[in-house]
């Protein structure tokens, strides 16, 4: 399964927020330090935060934090809020001569389902060690 951007996204900026707990950033700084564009930013941020993940606090002094803690979010429900679909396969109207009897859709949803309950296992602090914060950092 290959992600979107989008969530490699929300993921880069939960890790860059889960290193700094305490504080507020701005959604430019987390652009710049991953160098994504600005405008794709904003549009992950919004649903992080209208989806409980973020808090975002507007004016001069504000900025952008994490709404609960980073043990807390796990990977997988980050890559079932953010994928557009988790549909392996889209059978529905293909002209396709085995499709009544086809098997591999159900062996590639299981698959799949495998994978959602691994990644399940891991959290936004398990990505997050002393080396990467200080990539992050510089």
């Amino acid at each position: 399964m290959q992600l979107t951007r989008h969530t490699d996204y929300a993921f880069r900026a939960l890790i860059y927020l889960a290193s700094m707990p305490e504080q507020t950033v701005t959604i430019g700084t987390i652009s710049d330090v991953f160098n994504i564009p600005k405008s794709h930013m904003m549009k992950v941020i919004s649903r992080l935060t209208s989806n409980g993940y973020i808090c975002s606090i507007r004016g001069k002094m504000g900025g952008i934090s994490l709404a609960k803690p980073a043990q807390d979010i796990t990977l997988k429900e980050i890559v079932v809020l953010m994928e557009k679909t988790l549909v392996p396969f889209d059978c529905v109207g293909q002209n396709c001569l085995i499709l009544k009897s086809c098997r591999l859709n159900t062996a590639f949803q299981g698959a799949q389902s495998k994978y959602l309950e691994y990644l399940q296992g891991y959290t936004i602090a398990d990505m997050l060690d002393e080396e990467t914060a200080q990539r992050i950092h510089g």
